[in-house]
């Protein structure tokens, strides 16, 4: 006859196949939920406990995640739950409990430890039958819990695997999308274009409530190139110009009032292009490190996209601009004198240089009817196209007025009056209009010009002055011709003030009397050896230069001792 088993044995045995079987459920699955689960279950089965927790120690914020509840309805799943480090690497009981699991009912707390770590915990409540837990009871669950610590460890190991596929996942995902943006702003060179595929992707992929961008100028000021849904568009120029790194909204700070969750400095080569501000999302979720890494690399590529863009634009202006610049030049080079005409009885020579491909400068020597001969040096305001409009308003106007039968002042108080009626308020002309005759007098009209100075043969000096205000300044106003009657050795100097203000080395200006000593010092020298003793002087004086500071124009009048044919009305 089979000898019977003593209790105590036949329960011991069970406890161990217990255990066999819990760790084979417990080892074949690898979601921590299921694996939790089971631990509490049979914990709870065993010890005929009908409330139970299992936790999961969160390192990085120091509290503790419910994953599994049983029999309180206090707590919720995915609660959290803070708690004073555990003192004890074993089971835990009476007065060593926490205050807060206490208080949920429960009695007994068992760690859950890997390598001297907490990584979770199963807190149990009292016995339904109010009984006290015995020894071996204890030692059962004690014994489940270090089975399970292994399988609980794999269950955290899988789940951030997973996590790590995701990210991985999101951050491919990124990069495709930045990928297929990048596409689309390098086909466009249409600012506003870039700037709507910027705003949809922002809506878009982040999904967010609004957002502010702005770039910084030229200037060092920022300006606002695009915002949606987010009232207040104007962040104080203090903290554009002082943020640094991404910048994250307070509770009734400025960021917060205006709608703002975060803002972003966008930083190319070690300076600040952009600011990107955005509202919340629309979930409501914080911005994690890749959100912030791809709002800086969206960003980066809108700022690098519209600098390309603002390249482009300067380019096709300069283009522009230089084409326009060309067409002026042709149009100034047919107003001005191809040839200077030869003038019987006098020597004429000519300088004109500009400041820029088109200047503002304007003279004619024109031979008329009557054998008389048209000379006339004008300043017009500006430089560019504009100037050399207005100088072929002047040129039309005295080329029309002179052959007719009408007197020099005349013809220069209807070419003010065109002026006048014809150009902005703005724009204005000097000029000095002479008309020779064979007999060697000469009839001038002064605009508003400098003076051209009267060098006779024994070096007396006039200024050709008599006249009238700028052209194009008041209309229907007379000018007044003044008379001048010439001889053998005289020199009359025309300029505009580019000579006369010709500025020094030294920040000084050439000025009149240089000018008016040089041509009385060398008034027995022909025309042309006098303008280029003018210009000379003039370089040594200002020094190399790769541009004029203005325009430079002169025209100088020898009288020579030639014979004159008989003298004419000044008609």
């Amino acid at each position: 006859m089979q000898e019977a088993v003593p209790r105590a044995e036949q329960v011991q045995r069970h406890d161990l196949q217990a255990l066999f079987q819990t760790s084979q459920v417990l080892t074949s699955s690898l979601e921590l939920y299921s694996v939790l689960s089971n631990l509490l279950l049979t914990a709870m089965g065993k010890l005929l406990v009908p409330r139970g927790i299992a936790l999961l120690h969160d390192p990085e914020k120091q509290n503790w995640r419910v994953i599994v509840v049983k029999g309180i309805p206090a707590v919720e799943e995915e609660s959290r739950l803070e708690l004073p480090p555990l003192i004890s690497e074993t089971l835990i009981a009476g007065e060593e409990l926490p205050t807060l699991l206490h208080s949920l009912g429960i009695r007994l707390l068992l760690p859950v430890r890997d390598d001297q770590s907490d990584i979770g915990a199963i807190a149990l409540g009292s016995k339904i039958t109010g009984a006290s837990f015995q020894e071996e009871e204890l030692q059962f669950v004690q014994s489940l819990v270090n089975m399970a610590s292994t399988a609980v460890r794999n269950s955290l190991i899988l789940e951030e695997l997973r996590r790590t596929n995701l990210d991985l996942d999101s951050s491919v995902q990124q990069l495709n999308t930045l990928f297929e943006l990048s596409k689309e702003f390098n086909a466009t060179v249409d600012r506003s274009h870039v700037l709507k595929i910027f705003s949809f992707a922002l809506m878009g992929h982040m999904v967010v409530h609004g957002h502010l961008f702005y770039l910084r100028r030229p200037d060092g000021t920022f300006k606002l190139v695009s915002g949606k849904q987010i009232t207040t568009k104007d962040l104080a120029t203090e903290f554009l110009d002082g943020i640094q790194d991404l910048v994250r909204a307070e509770p009734g700070d400025h960021l917060d009032q205006s709608g703002i969750a975060i803002a972003l400095p966008i930083r190319q080569q070690g300076a600040v292009h952009g600011v990107l501000c955005l509202g919340a999302k629309m979930n409501d979720s914080p911005y994690d490190r890749k959100d912030v890494e791809f709002l800086y690399a969206l960003g980066s590529l809108a700022v690098t996209s519209i600098q390309n863009v603002e390249l482009i634009e300067e380019r096709i202006a300069k283009q522009q601009l230089e084409e326009e610049l060309r067409m002026a030049r042709t149009i100034q080079r047919r107003l001005l004198p191809d040839k200077i005409p030869e003038v019987p009885g006098i020597e004429v020579s000519t300088l004109a240089l500009s400041s820029r491909e088109v200047g503002g400068d304007y003279f004619d020597v024109a031979p008329l009817n009557k054998n008389r001969t048209l000379f006339m040096i004008a300043d017009v305001t500006g430089k560019g196209v504009p100037a050399a409009l207005l100088m072929s308003s002047i040129h039309a106007c005295t080329h029309v007025m002179l052959p007719m039968d009408l007197t020099l002042e005349e013809a220069i108080e209807h070419t003010n009056r065109m002026l006048y009626e014809n150009t902005d308020p703005d724009k204005f002309i000097t000029a000095f209009a002479a008309m020779y005759y064979p007999d060697r007098s000469l009839a001038f009209v002064n605009a508003g010009h400098e003076p051209p100075l009267l060098i006779r043969a024994d070096g007396q000096v006039e200024r050709l002055s008599d006249g009238g205000p700028l052209l194009g300044i008041v209309p229907n106003i007379p000018y007044e011709a003044g008379y001048i009657t010439l001889a053998p050795g005289d020199l009359i100097v025309m300029y505009t003030d580019g000579v006369t203000e010709a500025m020094g080395e030294a920040m000084d200006e050439y000025t009149e009397k240089r000018l008016l000593d040089l041509a009385l010092a060398n008034r027995s020298c022909s025309a042309d050896a006098l303008t280029e003793l003018i210009q000379s002087d003039i370089q040594q004086f200002t020094g190399p230069v790769e541009m004029l500071s203005d325009d430079r124009t002169l025209i100088i009048i020898k009288v020579t001792d030639q014979t004159q044919q008989p003298g004419v009305s000044h008609g």
